[in-house]
């Protein structure tokens, strides 16, 4: 049976229960603060009337999954786009609908692989693509586990919030750094409000059953850490954010400026501090805040300089990147040499005018006239293209030296 036919023919189980609980204890979070969490984020809902998993494919990622050469036939079959739009989901219907799971058969005829990690799924609807970080080794693994029982929902939604470093946000009940690095930067406030909305909502009816059993409430009903909405942390937005990360940038520590605290820029906020021998918290707490306003460039500290510092020494220090493009360029003066001085005839029979039609896709802005010219003249294609490749290379090692000279490669 297929793997769409596993997941298709349903029969989804409701599990025991009690994992945020004992998630919880482990991380030393409120249980009802997780919960709250999940709730907001799952809907609600792990499978359909039929039992089967609550899906949702996403062309845009599907384009992005695939293999290059299979995106043109799965867009012209209406599978995939480069981008997110609206449009992507006209005709799919709600939850539990036979339309999705038609879209998701058809992606799987396509590529299996790609579209299992183009949908999400379940209750927290997770993307295929993080299985990972929900604690699963392929994609395929973790789409059965789903389709079996909804206590996985709940573990694969709570090991997803650990893997990305959100365990101190839970039990400091961050709400905005929470949903900036699950919702992404464009809806922090509406689901910061929402988690905290259904937090205050499971505080008040757990009171109320402590009331009735004669028990005093044990909860607390604060949200958030006092202080700590004040400082400049995952989530943060605005003037002050921005500020910050042209600090980091004039620092060595590479981030875009855009006054959103986002994953990179809580990774450039915790280089700083392991730099400068700070607690590693990701957050611009009172002390990290003066040190910034003090910190020496990375690059004028005393013995750190890198002006001289050339490719060679970045080869010899084992850049992956410098060893990348200098397969490239090996790969583009060979095709080079061989593009000049071979014949029509050889050059199709080695594949080069495959490679050359690849390549100048690749590199179109440099050698757009040279498209006409592979069906005509195969070998100057291919010499064009070729070295069009070498001059990418070339480019790419200076971008990468001069990001090394300026540490920009730092965090």
């Amino acid at each position: 049976m297929s793997i769409i036919d596993q997941l298709e023919a349903g029969g989804g189980k409701r599990g025991r229960g009690g994992i945020v609980a004992r998630a919880a204890a482990r991380i030393g979070c409120d249980p009802l603060y997780l919960q709250a969490i999940l709730n907001v984020e799952s809907g609600g809902d792990a499978f359909d009337k039929k039992g089967r998993l609550i899906i949702l494919p996403e062309k845009h990622v599907f384009w992005r999954e695939l293999p290059a050469a299979l995106r043109a036939k799965a867009r012209a079959l209406g599978l995939a786009t480069p981008k997110w739009a609206r449009s992507n989901y006209a005709g799919l219907g709600g939850k539990g609908s036979d339309r999705r799971w038609t879209r998701l058969r058809r992606m799987v005829e396509l590529h299996e692989t790609a579209a299992l990690m183009s949908a999400s799924y379940g209750k927290p609807q997770i993307m295929g693509f993080n299985h990972k970080l929900a604690g699963y080794s392929s994609v395929t693994e973790f789409v059965l586990a789903l389709a079996e029982n909804s206590d996985a929902h709940d573990v694969a939604f709570i090991a997803f919030l650990e893997a990305v470093g959100l365990a101190d946000e839970l039990r400091a009940k961050d709400s905005p750094a929470i949903a900036r690095r699950y919702n992404g930067s464009g809806q922090v406030a509406r689901y910061a409000g929402m988690i905290d909305a259904e937090y205050r909502k499971l505080l008040a009816r757990s009171e109320k059953r402590a009331v009735r059993k004669g028990d005093l409430p044990t909860v607390t009903t604060v949200v958030g850490v006092p202080g700590r909405s004040a400082m400049l942390r995952l989530g943060s937005e605005g003037y002050k954010v921005k500020a910050l990360q042209e600090r980091l940038v004039a620092l060595g520590y590479h981030v875009v400026v855009d006054g959103d605290f986002g994953p990179a820029t809580r990774r450039a906020v915790v280089a700083f501090q392991a730099d400068h021998g700070l607690a590693v918290d990701g957050i611009v707490g009172p002390e990290t805040e003066a040190l910034l306003d003090k910190a020496v460039p990375i690059n004028d500290q005393p013995g750190n300089s890198r002006d001289g510092l050339t490719v060679a020494d970045l080869r010899n220090r084992g850049s992956q990147t410098i060893k990348q493009a200098d397969r490239l360029t090996i790969g583009g003066v060979v095709a080079l040499l061989f593009g000049s001085v071979g014949e029509a005839g050889s050059i199709k029979d080695a594949g080069w005018l495959s490679f050359a039609t690849d390549a100048l896709g690749k590199v179109k802005d440099f050698a757009a006239p040279a498209l006409d010219l592979v069906g005509a003249h195969p070998g100057l294609a291919v010499a064009i293209a070729a070295a069009g490749v070498v001059y990418v290379a070339w480019r790419i090692k200076g971008r990468r030296l001069s990001d090394a000279r300026e540490w920009r490669h730092v965090g």
